[in-house]
This record gives structure tokens, C-alpha cells and sequence, in this order.
């Protein structure tokens, strides 16, 4: 039987990639960063539904005839585990979804799910499934796809998973290490594409080239870092059972072009060769939006980042960061408000907490209460108690590219205030992903961690049990942030008072520092496009869009 789901606020749209770390996606806001204020932009909030043909449905087949969507983003492998969810929700699916923009989780491939006791659940697959070839997909596969993916795609959050186990051809036992948190169900259910695993190992080269998978569009042209090219799955299973838009058929082909330079994004939305992108500048927002010289056939859609950035603080023993009045001088030293200002021209939001507004369980006002705010005074008093009364310096580790430099950078002139000197270790990220897996590599770190669920799902990641993310707490050496964990990830005690008092207890501690969440301009052609849907993992849909 189902399990009933706490209801989720409206998640938020986004475009965003995914990749080992992280979710993919943005957080739909408006500027006054409030979670529950109403989109911008005409955006379809629709489930269920057949296809809507349009001006441009010349095959009469009711589905328009081409749309094309331009990213700086590259595609250097297809691989099912490791690609960002504007390519896999059309070609490769996970057993469960949340609905598009809306407040409900469901089954994809899953029919259903039982929860026969606290650490194990079992899911039965639907019985028609196959994938574009005609392969049948069945629990062997799902048990494949899910041991696969720790050894792939790094995702960390199937590591919290014992066992996975097929029962008979359709059911599936999930057994977790230790008692779910919330949400933890959902995530594991959405997080991994599930292929045929005799068609993944005949590929030859991971499907990296050559995908096959159970979506509503296949793969037809891929040329990496160039274009990509998806047509209709003429043999899609669930063609006669469309429940999700994600898994509608609304346009004939889909091309989607790599584009290096958001200028030239922002003029071939102009001449009308590009027709959506989640890569406009912020400089070339304004153009499309009300009273620009383009908005009279184009839309904006403003979205916070899915993953914003936030300083964890390295509490190991060895570690300078360790010594609490260090940590109270740091935080209390950084202004988030005027780095969220200034990097990238501003097109940012402060967050407030470990999190964002994406998360239904982030509370702005609240988290923005519990932080000692920006105090350059009161940062030196601290400093001057602390063991480095002199001053000191530390290190800082970041993902090398975007906005993170720039931010480190601002990191850095705000600590030299109080008379920290940071060293700042910029890797790319398989460097910055074995980096930060010994504290003795850094002191602070930019995170990028998120979730499609709760902020205590990232909360379990950041400061819970070894799993790939900050193990810097997990020998529990502070027992109080463990008991206060505790009660906010589980069913019953997760409430906003228990995840309130936990953050609250972060903030005091100065174990996270707030950073920001950026700010992404997603356009579209209002002349073809008239309803645009993001997925509820916060990801573009273009095959369920309405085209008029």
C-alpha cells in the first residue's frame, strides 16, 4: 500500500544539472524570496492531460513539429547515471516523480510500495514497462541499476540503502542501513534511471553513446558539446497511461544546442532559432522581460539555484576551525548580503540557512533570526578570545568555475578584515570530490549541497552519517547537533518548531555560514510556447510544455 506523504509545498522551477552531488535544479521564487509567492510567468500546473497540438502541428498528429533549446551546458557522456535531467526526463526514467510544479510524489515505473517495517520497503514495478528497443525492464534490472550507481554515478544519497534485492519479477526490497529519514523514500526513488541491464552491458561503453532507455524520446543525433537531437519514442510504454507531463509526447523533435556564449543564446532567441534556454544573463534578462525591446513574444521565468552555496566549517579536532571562538569570529565576519550583491552582478539571493527556499522546510525569516549577523566588531572580540588572537590563516576548498571563485574571492577580503589570511584551493570537481573527504585538506568549504525534498534531507548529508558529503561529524562529537538531528529528520518529529531548533543550533555553533542561492533567467518563445513545465525535481520538460 501507499505510503501517505507529508503534503510538499509547490516545488519550485528550475534548470539546473545533475550530477553525483547534487540533485538537479533551481528554486522558483520571487524577488521578495518568499517560497509560497506565485510564479512568475505562465507556467502550467496541469497533471494529467493529453498531448496539445498547435499552429505549428503540420503532421496533424497533435504534437508541434520542432522546438529547440540552447544551454551552455555539454553533454560529454550519456550515460544514465551521470547526465543532467533536461536530457534523462526525456530519455531515461526513475521508479518515482513528483508531480510537475505541484505538492504530490508518485510512482513512474512503481505501481506501488509497501513499508512492511522501519528499515525496509518493497516496491512493485509496473508490468509493462520497456524501453526503446523493447526490452522488458524487471526487478533484476532495477537491483543492477541501483548497484551500478555507486559505483558510476556517486550518488550519495543511495548509500544510506543496505541491500536492494529482487523478490520475484516485479517486486523489489529496499533494506536501509539505518532509520529513513524524511524523505529519504522519495529521494531514493527519484535519483536513479533504471535501463536494461543486459542492453547497458552490450552497449559496450556504458551507454555513454549509445542510450537506451524507457522515456518518451529517444536519442536520433548526439554530437558532445555540440547538439543533441530527440525524437518520439514510437514504442513508449506508457503512450495510453500518461500520468505525469514529464512523460507526455507534446513536440516531434527536441533538439537541444550547446552554446558557449550567452550572447549568442540571447540572439538566436531574437531571430527565433532558439526557442527556450535556462542560460540568458543577467545583463540580457531585462530585454525579455515586460517593457524590454523583445518581451512582445517572450516570457521570463526568474528562478533561485537549486543547490545554493554555503560554507561548512570543519570541526575536526586537528582543524583550526575547531576552536569555536575562530568560528564565531568567521561568521560573524562575512556579509552574505553584500557578496549576494556583488558576484554576478548581483543576480543572487542571501540565503539564510543550510538550504534554500526551494526546500518546503527552509524558513527564511526564522533561519535569517538565528544568525548573529554581520558584525565586524564583535568578529575581532571573538578573534582576540580565540586561540589565534593574532590572527590566522585557514583554508578554503571549492568546486574551480562559475561563481564560486568570485565568491571565495569576497570570502577572502572580508576575513583579511579581522586579520584571517585564507588560502583558497580551487579543483575541479573530481579533485574537490577526494579533497573533501579528509579534514585535514581544508577549514572551510564551499558546499553546493541540495534536495528536491526537505532541508533535512540535506542536513543528514551535511552533518549525519558518513555518506560521501562532510564527515566531519560523524563520530558524533557534538551529541546535542546529533540529538537535535534526530528529531527533525524521522516521520513523527519532523516539524517547523524541530527543524527551526536545529538550525537555530547550527547558526549558534557557526558550524554552516550562508552564502547564496543565484539567480537563473529561463525565456521562452511565447509565439510557439504557451505553458511552460518543470519537472518537481526542478528540471526543464520541454516534451510537456503547450505549444500553440
Amino acid at each position: 500500500m501507499k505510503r501517505n506523504m507529508k503534503k510538499l509545498l509547490s516545488l519550485a522551477l528550475a534548470l539546473c544539472m545533475i550530477f553525483a552531488l547534487a540533485a538537479c535544479g533551481s528554486g522558483e521564487t520571487t524577488p521578495s524570496g518568499d517560497p509560497n509567492s506565485t510564479p512568475s510567468g505562465n507556467v502550467s500546473t496541469d497533471q494529467p492531460g493529453g498531448e496539445t497540438g498547435g499552429a505549428n502541428d503540420q503532421d496533424g498528429n497533435g504534437r508541434a513539429d520542432k522546438v529547440v533549446y540552447a544551454s551552455t551546458m555539454s553533454y560529454p557522456s550519456l550515460n544514465p547515471f551521470l547526465n543532467p535531467k533536461t536530457f534523462t526526463s526525456a530519455v531515461y526514467e526513475p521508479l518515482g516523480a513528483y508531480e510537475t510544479y505541484g505538492d504530490k510524489f508518485g510512482g513512474l515505473l512503481m505501481e506501488s510500495w509497501e513499508h512492511p517495517d522501519e528499515l525496509t520497503y518493497i516496491v512493485k514495478l509496473k508490468e509493462n514497462i520497456t524501453d526503446s528497443k523493447g526490452n522488458k525492464i524487471d526487478a533484476e534490472d532495477v537491483v543492477f541499476c541501483y548497484e551500478k550507481v555507486r559505483t558510476v554515478g556517486e550518488i550519495s544519497r543511495v548509500s544510506v540503502i543496505e541491500s536492494v534485492t529482487a523478490l520475484d519479477e516485479y517486486r523489489v526490497e529496499f533494506k536501509w542501513a539505518a532509520t529513513p529519514v524524511v524523505g529519504s523514500f522519495e529521494s531514493i526513488m527519484t535519483v536513479v534511471n533504471i535501463v536494461d541491464k543486459d542492453e547497458y552491458e552490450a552497449t559496450g561503453d556504458d551507454m555513454s553513446s549509445a542510450p537506451v532507455g524507457t522515456g518518451p524520446y529517444v536519442v536520433s543525433e548526439w554530437t558532445s558539446g555540440v547538439s543533441m537531437t530527440l525524437t518520439v519514442n514510437e514504442n513508449y510504454w506508457a503512450k495510453d497511461d500518461m500520468k505525469y507531463n514529464r512523460q507526455k509526447q507534446n513536440v516531434d523533435v527536441i533538439e537541444i544546442q550547446t552554446v558557449s556564449e550567452t550572447s549568442q543564446i540571447s540572439m538566436g532567441l531574437q531571430t527565433g532559432t532558439i526557442h527556450m534556454t535556462d542560460a540568458i544573463s543577467s545583463q540580457d534578462a531585462p530585454n525579455f522581460q515586460e517593457g524590454g525591446m523583445y518581451a512582445s513574444n517572450h516570457a521570463v521565468v526568474e528562478t533561485e539555484a537549486f543547490a545554493p552555496k554555503t560554507l561548512l566549517v570543519n570541526t575536526d579536532p586537528a582543524a583550526k576551525t575547531s576552536d569555536p571562538n575562530l568560528r564565531q569570529a568567521i561568521i560573524r565576519a562575512i556579509d552574505n548580503e553584500t557578496i549576494a550583491a556583488v558576484v554576478n552582478g548581483g543576480s543572487n539571493h542571501p540565503t539564510y540557512g543550510v538550504g534554500s527556499s526551494y526546500n518546503p522546510d527552509y524558513d527564511a525569516e526564522a533561519f535569517k533570526s538565528f544568525l548573529p549577523g554581520y558584525n565586524v566588531e564583535e568578529a575581532k572580540q571573538y578573534l582576540a578570545q580565540s586561540a589565534y588572537p593574532n590572527g590566522t590563516t585557514i583554508s578554503l576548498l571549492l568546486i574551480d568555475g562559475g561563481i564560486s571563485n568570485d565568491v571565495a574571492e569576497m570570502v577572502r577580503n572580508q576575513l583579511s578584515q579581522i586579520g584571517i589570511t585564507v588560502e583558497v584551493n580551487a579543483e575541479i570537481f573530481p579533485n574537490w570530490m577526494s579533497k573533501k573527504q579528509d579534514p585535514a585538506n581544508w577549514d572551510l568549504i564551499v558546499s553546493e549541497l541540495s534536495s528536491s525534498d526537505y532541508v533535512t534531507t540535506i542536513w543528514q548529508n551535511a552533518f549525519g552519517i558518513r555518506n560521501g558529503h562532510n564527515e566531519i561529524f560523524s563520530d558524533d562529537r557534538d551529541q546535542q547537533l546529533m540529538d537535535l538531528l534526530a528529531a527533525c529528520t524521522t516521520e513523527a518529529g519532523h516539524t517547523q518548531e524541530s527543524v527551526n531548533a536545529f538550525q537555530k543550533y547550527v547558526s549558534e555553533q557557526a558550524y554552516a555560514i550562508p552564502l547564496l542561492a543565484q539567480l537563473q533567467y529561463n525565456v521562452y518563445d511565447t509565439g510557439l510556447i504557451s505553458e511552460i513545465v518543470m519537472s518537481g525535481e526542478g528540471c526543464i520538460i520541454p516534451q510537456g510544455f503547450t505549444y500553440n
